[in-house]
């Protein structure tokens, strides 16, 4: 009898001794990475809608944007000085005209039928460039087109989705 009161008193010491949970670093080093992948690659993708060589034109009357912006397809107008020409852009890529424009505005309005246009042109783009886009944009189907801009006072604006031509950022 002895014999097994001390086996379970060596077995209470161990089952105390090991019983005590331990933090497991290894399991969340896995989950801080992969959340870090995660927001790299949200980053990344947001990052790429905006250039940031644009000098956006001013706007005194320009609206303020709502809190969250969805169904938003972004396209930059640059303005190479040097040749004298538009530079179209969306999503990172860059397109040669804006007629080319057309078949991807035409795919995403098609995966998303709410999609309207924020166009961000720079300062130095001519008109006829932006009417181009504004064409390009009826040809695939998006009849909503909003303007990024910055307010005179020096106050950033940005578009109201429901109406065409208001401004942003």
């Amino acid at each position: 009898m002895a014999s097994s009161s001390i086996k379970r008193q060596r077995k209470r010491k161990r089952l105390d001794q090991d019983g005590d949970p331990e933090f497991q670093v290894a399991p969340m080093v896995d989950v801080l990475l992969v959340l870090m992948l995660f927001f790299m690659a949200i980053t990344s993708t947001e990052v790429l809608k905006k250039d940031p060589n644009l000098i956006l034109a001013e706007a005194a009357h320009g609206k303020k944007p709502p809190p969250k912006q969805k169904h938003v397809i972004t396209v930059n107008i640059g303005w190479d000085k040097v040749n004298s020409a538009a530079q179209f852009s969306m999503d990172g890529m860059g397109y040669p005209t804006a007629d080319s424009l057309s078949t991807p505005l035409a795919s995403r309005r098609t995966a998303d039928p709410l999609a309207y246009v924020l166009i961000r042109a720079d300062q130095d783009v001519q008109y006829s460039n932006v009417a181009d886009l504004m064409t390009a944009c009826a040809t695939a189907g998006i009849n909503t087109v909003t303007f990024s801009v910055i307010n005179k006072v020096g106050k950033t604006a940005a578009p109201a989705p429901d109406a065409g031509g208001s401004a942003s950022n």
